[in-house]
Parts: structure tokens; sequence; C-alpha cells
């Protein structure tokens, strides 16, 4: 899955669930980040909890093509857990 916007924050939070359980239903979720430059809170919390998800269903949840800013982000909210593939 990949994202359009340089920005995810609450307001898309509601449809990115939503896309997200769609992909779940599929497959393995990798999630390419590379227009992404900022994530907000709610946004990190979903992706915890597609984490736990996917953990739990044997697939892989991953983030894809990380930059710096974003990771630092990541980093700071004491997530970077999020940064290592699971499979």
């Amino acid at each position: 899955m990949k994202f359009d916007t340089n920005e995810l924050t609450i307001y898309e939070v509601e449809s990115l669930h939503k896309s997200l359980l769609d992909e779940f239903s599929e497959d393995n979720l990798v999630l390419d980040m590379q227009n992404v430059n900022r994530v907000d809170m709610s946004v990190i919390q979903l992706f915890i909890s597609a984490q736990k998800t996917a953990k739990e269903s044997s697939k892989k949840f991953a983030l894809q093509n990380v930059n710096e800013e974003l990771a630092q982000i990541i980093k700071n909210s004491a997530c970077d857990f999020l940064l290592e593939e699971n499979g």
C-alpha cells in the first residue's frame, strides 16, 4: 500500500483503518512510506495495532521506504520497533 500524501494524521485514521483491514484480509501488509514525512500518534497507534494483528495472524507487517524525518518521529514516540521488519 502506497500513500500519496506527505502527512498522515487523525483526520485520515478512519479511512486508513478501513484500508488496512481490506489489505490484511488479502495478504501481508507492507506500507510504502516514501511520500510520508509526518505522522501523528493516532497513526502510530494504528500501526502498532496492525503489527499486533499481523503477528497474531502469522502475517507480515512492515513499513518500507521510511525517510529520516519520519523515522525520527517514530523513534521519538518510543515506537521504533515499528521500523523493524517482522515475519
